[in-house]
């Protein structure tokens, strides 16, 4: 949305507020905006990620505003939900936000998010298999969410190795039943991301038979419904609370051992998973309009329209919240001087 048309929209939003709560409106034209009746409902689709972040970090104290908590198994779900209207902020995998963009939904990326560190996303196989490289997948059965990032991951994957999509033998199962669908054999090979590969590593002896980082590696993104960031007392409050998001992750980078007892303790699994994890992730907030981010996930949206897995192609350059960026810059300078 242009800048213009973003204020113009505002203004006329503000304006409607004042005239019909009063209080509420002149709060705002006093510039500070009464968030006491504002709740944001935060969606995670991991273990590890915003919700335990938050409280971890002890950024989800004493905001203006009322927080819920909206967990699942992976991203497609979680954005499901935001779609229904139950989330209005969230953090994940990239590809399905673009799934669900390509599919009509309005979210509006408000960051991007860079992984400095190899990370956990992965195909992994069990102990004694004879698999060894990704060509050896070919007529293996695998399991995996479709349309996580690792899809995006994996598929790109398998065209480096000369290998197609089958439907039929790579399977769409959650986390849970594909990591038993591993260690039952009921499958060749488990394509996953942390803390879940370091649980399959740490307690079933799981072993990694490709980074899928070191295949394509995306941002991931920080989103929100287009209904809530234009609308200006939610705005107010996603405002806030990605900069308490910025921090809490910054916090979960300088204290990785605070942190695997921290998760480990919230998410219930085991600590030596939750140290493995921490050891190979570092996660920074970049500007959702850096050039390299909206680069690859344009790349990445063209690779699934071409594939005819998405119905339409559009521009991400559209769909990033460009005001964001100011932000996303402020925080990062201010943690780089205390850091």
């Amino acid at each position: 949305m242009a800048s213009n048309a973003f204020s113009k929209t505002i203004f006329k939003l503000a304006s409607g507020l004042f005239l019909t709560l009063g209080l509420a409106g002149a709060s705002w034209a006093q510039g500070a905006p009464d968030l006491s009746g504002v709740t944001v409902t935060v969606g995670t689709p991991n273990k590890t990620g915003l919700h335990r972040q938050l409280l971890a970090s002890g950024e989800a104290n004493g905001t203006p505003y009322k927080i819920e908590w909206a967990d699942f198994d992976s991203t497609p779900p979680l954005v499901e939900a935001l779609r229904a209207g139950h989330v209005d902020i969230a953090a994940g995998g990239d590809t399905g936000v673009l799934t669900a963009i390509a599919n009509g939904a309005k979210i509006t990326i408000l960051a991007g998010l860079v992984e400095r560190k190899e990370g956990g996303s992965a195909i992994l196989v069990r102990a004694d298999s004879p698999l060894k490289t990704v060509a050896d997948l070919k007529g293996k059965k695998v399991a995996l969410p479709h349309f996580t990032k690792q899809h995006y991951q994996f598929a790109k994957a398998l065209d480096d190795a000369g290998l197609a999509w089958d439907k039929n033998l790579i399977l769409n199962l959650n986390t849970t039943d594909g990591l038993s669908a591993l260690v039952n054999g009921q499958v060749d090979a488990f394509v996953v991301w942390d803390p879940n590969t370091a649980i399959a590593q740490k307690q079933h002896g799981a072993v990694i038979l490709q980074n899928l980082a070191k295949v394509v590696d995306t941002p991931s993104v920080l989103y929100a419904p287009t209904s809530g960031y234009t609308d200006p007392l939610k705005r107010a409050a996603l405002e806030d609370l990605t900069r308490r998001i910025i921090r809490a992750q910054a916090w979960v980078n300088n204290h990785p051992k605070e942190w695997s007892e921290q998760v480990a303790k919230l998410s219930q699994i085991s600590l030596d998973a939750a140290e493995l994890q921490a050891s190979r992730s570092s996660v920074a907030f970049i500007p959702a309009t850096t050039g390299e981010a909206v680069a690859g996930w344009q790349k990445e949206v063209s690779f699934f329209y071409k594939g005819g897995q998405f119905r339409k192609e559009f521009d991400v350059k559209d769909i990033v919240a460009k005001d964001f960026d100011v932000i996303v810059d402020s925080e990062n300078k201010k943690l780089a001087k205390t850091n």
